[in-house]
């Protein structure tokens, strides 16, 4: 039964199709539903203007509230504060601790050169691909001290190295006060950021010294 009734209302919708195809369409329907879409249908629904204020407009009036009620100036000292908080303490070098076995180990510092390297004169002194130890022609006497400022022995001991050699001596932090130590040992104290150096030359313990020995650096990690 369900079968009949479908084929019959198929067929009738063939049937449809195929009567408008042979007579064609009423020509006033067509006209009627051509003036339906020319016709403005006008307006549906109440409309309202945008109320949001402009947003760089209001930030621009924000600006001037806490310019005027002095909240900016507060603002910009907490922000300055932070900078050399940060600059003065930067984070730790992650994973370092005090030495409790004295070791010494020795660092290749030769690179891999990229590219022809040429002098003044264009002449190759250095062929791409070629290693090169930048000891074999410099012998700095310069000595890289590591230290914890935060442990007052490594503090001390480091002090004491600075007296003795200040002329060759550049203090590097792996934790603690730049500030507070470049005050006290009256030289310049740089920070181990993010632990390149240490990491570099595979420094696990400190207080530790870097200095050139032949075409090596030498790396003794001592006890304070």
């Amino acid at each position: 039964m369900k079968n009949t009734v479908l084929f019959l209302f198929l067929m009738g919708g063939f049937f449809i199709l195929a009567l408008i195809s042979v007579n064609g369409f009423p020509a006033e329907k067509l006209s009627n539903v051509s003036n339906l879409q020319k016709n403005d249908l006008g307006v549906s629904g109440t409309t309202w203007p945008i109320a949001e204020e402009d947003l760089l407009a209001f930030i621009e009036k924000r600006i001037r509230q806490m310019q005027q009620n002095g909240e900016m100036q507060i603002v910009q000292a907490r922000f300055q504060n932070a900078v050399r908080k940060k600059a003065d303490r930067p984070q730790p070098v992650a994973g370092m601790q005090r030495t409790t076995v004295a070791k010494t180990h020795l660092y290749d510092p030769s690179v891999l050169v990229p590219v022809d390297l040429k002098d003044l004169q264009g002449n190759v002194f250095a062929t791409a691909g070629t290693r090169v130890n930048p000891l074999k022609w410099i012998r700095p006497k310069t000595m890289l001290v590591f230290y914890d400022a935060d442990d007052s022995r490594q503090a001390a001991w480091a002090a004491n190295i600075v007296s003795l050699n200040s002329d060759r001596v550049k203090p590097v932090l792996v934790k603690g006060s730049v500030a507070k130590q470049s005050k006290r040992l009256h030289i310049p104290v740089y920070f181990d950021q993010a632990g390149k150096l240490t990491g570099r030359f595979n420094i696990q313990q400190v207080p530790a010294i870097v200095c050139a020995e032949g075409t090596h650096l030498r790396i003794d990690e001592v006890l304070p």
